[in-house]
């Protein structure tokens, strides 16, 4: 029996649609800035839930319908009582799909013990927010690409291949660019079931399989470092080439198949094919077979991977000694920054009374609030803040 379902995903969708402010004191604060602002919030809130309501009439309890119907479900005019239930009921819905994700993340990890260790480690990470790049079928085997730019995982590319196909299920056809939201692993009597619900455009789909393999490369660290900063589109071919790891292996993962590389040093050049750019365009021979691509909607250094992990940001990682944790913490200089935080992280105990010292001398603004929050909650929950820290930092710890 599945865990995730289009069903369920939908419900917990349509149960955050319309959301509500919580409490007296932030109708209050909002009411205020509105009214600063000149904002006319009660009318634009009438319209959120208008522009909600065909949604909301199929999945809220009879008992919220009147409210949606006369307009004050997300208005201060709604009971404190009734707004109070709607929380309550938002909440139980939320938890019910949380349990969903974790008896699939369960199913998930039973059944992958039972493949590869290159399928297990896929699924140490995440496949959410990736999307789908290449289907090809041949007879009962599936093979399936998978881009996980924009998602969770260390892993760039993916190529699982479904073999002995027994069933497959899907009430949207597999197709390019279909975006991975929730997926579930099990183990069957006969082999193997994977199910994926995607959200654009918004389907299931569910395969039974004899047995699952799967590939995987990731970005050079290069291409990491340019795209965080924005400067990936200005970067030449040559000159991104230039700083890519040469004792390395390439591959090229093109619209229409995976390429090992020969060189990468200045110009690119393929094991077995060639290639050729000019100004307009790419064009590939492999065998008999020629591809023709528009540099302007592909960039080839898009299509380059590898087959190690490097961590673009190792440096992030290196320890500061402890004599020179607060000075580092506390200046200017971005890197030690984060190496001196990163340092106290990984030894909370160890570091305690530096870490209550650099926390006492901290000041909170709204560029490090996020930041703070995360490792004092960390260091509180390691047990090693002193009384006057956990009373300055009340505020991220409830």
């Amino acid at each position: 029996m599945w865990s995730i379902s289009k069903e369920a995903k939908e419900k917990f969708s349509r149960c955050s649609i319309l959301p509500i402010r919580e409490t007296d004191e932030e109708w209050e604060i909002s009411l205020r800035e509105a009214k600063e602002e000149g904002q006319d919030l009660l009318s634009e809130l009438i319209e959120e839930l208008e522009e909600a309501q065909e949604e909301l009439l199929r999945v809220l309890p009879n008992r919220f319908i009147p409210y949606v119907e006369n307009k004050t479900l997300n208005q201060p005019s709604l009971p404190q009582s009734m707004r109070e239930d709607y929380l309550k009921w938002v909440r139980e819905v939320e938890q019910e799909f949380e349990q969903i994700l974790n008896a699939a993340y369960e199913h998930t990890k039973e059944a992958v013990s039972f493949l590869s260790p290159q399928v297990q480690e896929i699924f140490d990470e995440s496949l959410h927010d990736s999307t789908i790049d290449r289907i090809e079928r041949d007879g009962d085997t599936l093979h399936l690409y998978i881009d996980t730019e924009g998602g969770f995982s260390t892993k760039s590319y993916l190529h699982f291949t479904f073999e002995g196909i027994q069933s497959e299920e899907t009430d949207e056809p597999l197709q390019i660019g279909h975006w991975i939201v929730y997926d579930e692993l099990q183990k069957t009597k006969d082999g193997f079931a994977f199910r994926i619900l995607f959200e654009v455009p918004e389907s299931e789909w569910t395969i039974a399989m004899k047995s699952l393999e799967a590939e995987y490369y990731y970005r050079p660290s290069a291409y990491t470092k340019l795209r965080d900063e924005d400067q990936l589109d200005e970067t030449s071919l040559e000159d991104y080439l230039k700083l890519l790891n040469h004792d390395l292996r390439y591959w090229m993962m093109t619209p229409d198949g995976i390429y090992p590389m020969k060189d990468v040093t200045e110009n690119i050049s393929l094991v077995d094919g060639e290639i050729e750019i000019d100004s307009k365009r790419i064009v590939l021979t492999i065998g008999t077979r020629q591809f023709t691509y528009d540099l302007e909607d592909h960039n080839p250094i898009k299509w380059i991977h590898t087959d190690v992990y490097e961590d673009p940001y190792a440096q992030f990682n290196e320890p500061i000694p402890a004599e020179d944790l607060e000075t580092a913490a506390l200046g200017d200089e971005l890197e030690l920054q984060v190496r001196a935080w990163n340092t106290m992280y990984s030894n909370p105990e160890e570091l305690a009374t530096i870490i209550n010292h650099v926390l006492a001398k901290l000041e909170v603004t709204d560029e490090n609030e996020m930041m703070v929050s995360v490792y004092t909650s960390h260091f509180y929950e390691n047990g090693i803040l002193t009384e006057a820290m956990i009373e300055k930092y009340r505020a991220f710890l409830d």
